[in-house]
Formats: C-alpha cells, structure tokens, sequence
C-alpha cells in the first residue's frame, strides 16, 4: 500500500473539519440540551473538539502500519480496536482534565460522569470514521499512482516495440547494400564510389531520426528518393520509379521510415526476378482528414516469386497500429500483374 504522509492537505484538513463540527455540535447539544451555561457549553465543546483532532492525527500513524494487503482482517480489525480503545479513552481523559482546569464550575464534573460512555463511543465512532476515510485517501492515491505507472509503463513497452521494428528494417537493407557495393567494385568502381556517396547520406537520416519521431511527407519522399537511387545503381534499367504527389500532402507527418520498406518490398518482389523494367510509382493525395499514400510495382506473374516472411509490410501494419491506434489504415492489393499498397495516413487539414 502507498504510504502517505500525514501533512498532506487532504487528510488533514478531514482530520480537523470532522472534530470542529462535532465541537460545534458538542457546545450547541451542552447549551440547549443539556441546558448548562454558554461558558461551560462553549469551553467543553471546544477543548473535547481540539483534543479530537489532535488525537486524530494518531490515528494516521495507525492506519499507515497497518495495510491490509500486508494483515489477516483479524489482525487488521485487532490492531484498531486496541488502538481506537487507547486513544478514546486517553482522549476523553486529558480533555476533561483540561476542560475541568479550564473552568470549575460544580455541575461540570457531574455532567462529565454522567456522558463519560456516551463520549467514550464518540471517541470510537471518530477512531474508526478517520481511519476508513485514510484508507478511501490512500486507496485512491494509490489507484491514481498506479494508473500512472502504467500508462509510463504501455508507453515504454509502445516505444520498445516501434525501437524493434525499425530495428529490423534498417539492418536488412544495409546489408543488401553492402553485399552490392561489395559486387561493384570489381566490376564498376565508379557505380560503386556513387553508391557508397548515397548510401552515406542514406543512414545519416535513419540514424539521425528517433524510432518514433513523425516528420513531414515531403522529409520522408527524399529519404525514399536516396534510397531508390541506390537501388537504381544495382539495378540500371531494371527498374524506375516517379511520384505523384499532391501538395497539400508534402506537410502531413507520417512516423519516419515508415515508406522505405514499401519501396524494399517492391524492390525484392517485383524487381529481383524481373526480366524486363519494373516501374514502382508513389502517389499521394487527400481525402478529407485523410492521405492516401499508394506504393505500387508490376512484377512478373510468371517469375518464381523470392523467398521471404513479408516481413517488412508487417512492420509497416504494426508501426501504423502502435502510432495512430487503428488496425485499418494499410491495405494490400495484388491484381494483374501490379502489387498496391495503401495507406490511409490521418492528417487534418489543419496539419497542412
């Protein structure tokens, strides 16, 4: 149980409004009940009220060492009533020592002993009134702690997630481009030297950006842009590539890397077996509170299609999902010869 200490504003000042009205209660029963003098009234009142509250902050002490996720009920309930016992019955005690000192009126002790039961149960009633009050304080403080942990606690898992999917994206395509620089140098040492220049510039920007940071459509098509020149070293007349972009769109923040392992998959699916060019084209424009981002590549039918996991376009969902909370932002689309994917990025026009 969260431990609280008991300066806190909120228990204390429930600790000191519960004895002040019973103290006025108290003083207004003594008067026109009891029918004793306003003075006698007011100072029993007063004093039994004052010494309540002083009491009471014991009771928080009580309460903070006994947790009952740490005791048996029998225990719990065995500990307040031995202390709820001792402090009624020191509190009754030392405020009618006081209240007697106060004042010596001849009929006061005589109404003391006639309410000593009646004020000893009210000591019991305010022991166990205050103590359930801490425990609905620190329950509620605790809930309220532990709501925060874990909303700390899901947004470092997320962050965690999206640190491993971006992971496994930059990997693959490094090693991919270095196998091929690897190959050009012995046969193009130039293509090589313009590939290794790219390549460079390249993972500057994918080191250089946090796994969940968003930047601007226009930021992410550049980034897109080095890679496919890269790939266009390999590949020469193989393969190309355009973009159609809308510009209301190049402003729209979209979590970055998020494009490059659409444009991977196009290019280990589409181009790898092709036997003549394939064409890969990115087309962005709005709708609504939307963008609709398409990545596109014909490919070969015929061609034995590469091994893989799809992993990349998994990524891709998953990324989406964790960043937007939605599962239904991309879908895939494989007819005749072209593969499309779709993403329906939310952008308010007010972004723009």
């Amino acid at each position: 149980m969260e431990q609280r200490n008991p300066s806190n504003r909120f228990p204390l000042l429930a600790n000191w409004v519960i004895p002040i009205i019973l103290a006025i209660l108290q003083t207004s029963y003594d008067r026109f009940i009891e029918i004793l003098p306003w003075g006698i009234s007011t100072v029993d009142g007063m004093v039994f009220g004052f010494l309540l509250g002083a009491f009471g902050l014991a009771i928080w002490f009580v309460v903070r060492y006994n947790s009952p996720d740490e005791k048996s009920f029998v225990m719990l309930f065995a500990s307040h009533f031995a202390a709820a016992t001792t402090l009624s019955f020191a509190w009754f005690y030392s405020a009618s020592f006081v209240a007697k000192s106060i004042q010596s009126a001849p009929e006061y002790p005589l109404f003391l002993d006639k309410n000593t039961t009646s004020r000893i149960m009210l000591g019991f009633f305010f022991y166990f009134l205050l103590a359930a009050f801490f425990y609905l304080y620190i329950y509620y403080k605790s809930n309220r702690e532990k709501l925060k942990r874990e909303k700390v606690l899901q947004t470092q898992l997320r962050e965690a997630v999206l640190r491993a999917l971006k992971s496994q994206i930059n990997p693959h395509f490094l090693f991919n481009s270095l196998n091929s620089i690897a190959s050009l140098t012995m046969t193009n040492p130039e293509k090589a030297h313009e590939m290794v220049i790219a390549l460079s510039d390249f993972m500057r920007y994918s080191l250089r950006k946090q796994h969940n940071e968003l930047v601007t459509l226009e930021e992410e098509i550049s980034h897109v842009r080095l890679y496919l020149q890269i790939e266009k070293i390999r590949f020469g007349n193989k393969m190309a590539f355009s973009f159609e972009t809308d510009p209301e769109c190049l402003a729209c923040k979209i979590p970055t890397l998020l494009l490059q392992p659409l444009f991977e998959n196009a290019v280990k699916y589409g181009v790898y077996e092709a036997s003549e060019t394939v064409e890969i084209r990115l087309r962005s424009f709005r709708q609504d509170d939307h963008v609709l981002l398409t990545v596109s590549n014909t490919y070969d039918p015929e061609a034995v299609p590469a091994k893989g996991e799809g992993i990349g376009l998994k990524n891709v969902k998953e990324r989406l999902r964790l960043v937007y909370n939605s599962n239904n932002l991309m879908e895939i689309h494989d007819k005749e010869g072209r593969f499309e994917v779709r993403i329906f990025l939310p952008c308010p026009k007010t972004e723009n």
